[in-house]
C-alpha cells in the first residue's frame, strides 16, 4: 500500500535567504583600495624654457623590484623614517636667508612690498597677452598665477610678519619605483609623505592659531567659511605638497 508523502512547506524559504543575504551583507567587511588621487597640471605649449631644478631641491625617493629602499642617494631599511626625512628636507634651511653650502632647498622671505610688485606686473602681464591675443592656456595660467600672488598677500597678513617665508619654488618630492615594486611598499612611501607633511603644518597650525592642523581642516569641510580656507592656504603655502609620480621603470 502506497503511502503519502507530505508535502515541505517551502514557503518561507525565501524570506530566509533574503534575510542571510541581508546577514552577510551587514557583517562582512571589505578591504578598501589603497590609492591616491592627485591634480594632473594641464600641459601647456610655451617657448619658455622650464627652469633648471637644482639637485638640492629635489627629495628623491626610489624603490626597486626587490623592494629596498633608497631616500636621497641614501639606503634606507626603515621605512618608518621616511616622514623624518621629509621634515628635515623642509626645514633644513627654514630660519636660514641667503645662499649656504648644504644639500637642500632655500628659502626667501617676500614683502607686502615685493608681493604688490609681483601683482601688479602679472596684471600688467595678462592685458599684454589679451589684448597680442595669445593662447586660452596662456592666458588662464598667467591668471592663476595672479591668484597665487594675492594668495600669498592674504597669507602674509595671516601670517602676522614682515616677510612671508616661501620655500623653493622648484623644489619637490620625487617617487620613482619599478613596475615589480609591491604596491604596499609605494603606498607605505605615499602615506609617509603625508605624514611628514602633515607633522610640519600641524606644528604651524598650532603656533599660529592654537588649534590643530586636523581641526581647522574638518571644521572647513563641513562648512566652507573663508577664515578656515585663508588658514589652510597659508599652512600649504608654508608646506607645499609638491609630489612627482615617475612612470615606473622594468
Amino acid at each position: 500500500m502506497a503511502r503519502d508523502i507530505p508535502e515541505i512547506n517551502a514557503g518561507s524559504m525565501a524570506d530566509i535567504a533574503f534575510l542571510l543575504l541581508i546577514f552577510f551583507l551587514v557583517t562582512t567587511t571589505m578591504d578598501k583600495d589603497q590609492a591616491y588621487i592627485r591634480s594632473i597640471p594641464k600641459k601647456i605649449e610655451t617657448t619658455i624654457p622650464p627652469v633648471p631644478v637644482e639637485q638640492r631641491c629635489i627629495m628623491a625617493i626610489k624603490a626597486n623590484n626587490k623592494n629596498q629602499l633608497m631616500v636621497r642617494d641614501e639606503i634606507m631599511t626603515d621605512r618608518d623614517k621616511i616622514s623624518e626625512r621629509i621634515v628635515e628636507f623642509y626645514t633644513k634651511n627654514e630660519k636660514i636667508t641667503g645662499t649656504n653650502i648644504n644639500n637642500f632647498p632655500l628659502y626667501t622671505f617676500s614683502s607686502m612690498a615685493y608681493i604688490n610688485k609681483k601683482i601688479d606686473e602679472t596684471i600688467a602681464r595678462t592685458e599684454m597677452m589679451e589684448a597680442e591675443e595669445y593662447s586660452d592656456e596662456m592666458i588662464e595660467f598667467t591668471y592663476s598665477q595672479l591668484a597665487e600672488w594675492e594668495k600669498k598677500k592674504r597669507a602674509l597678513k595671516l601670517y602676522g610678519a614682515d616677510a612671508l617665508p616661501i620655500f623653493d619654488q622648484t623644489a619637490n618630492i620625487r617617487i620613482e619605483v619599478q613596475t615589480a615594486t609591491n604596491y604596499g611598499l609605494f603606498s607605505k612611501i605615499h602615506s609617509e609623505i603625508q605624514e611628514g607633511i602633515y607633522e610640519l603644518r600641524n606644528k604651524e597650525a598650532l603656533r599660529l592659531f592654537e588649534e590643530s592642523y586636523a581641526v581647522i581642516e574638518k571644521r572647513f569641510n563641513q562648512d566652507e567659511n573663508n577664515e578656515d580656507r585663508q588658514k589652510l592656504d597659508l599652512l600649504e603655502i608654508l608646506y607645499p605638497a609638491r609630489i612627482i609620480e615617475v612612470t615606473p621603470k622594468q
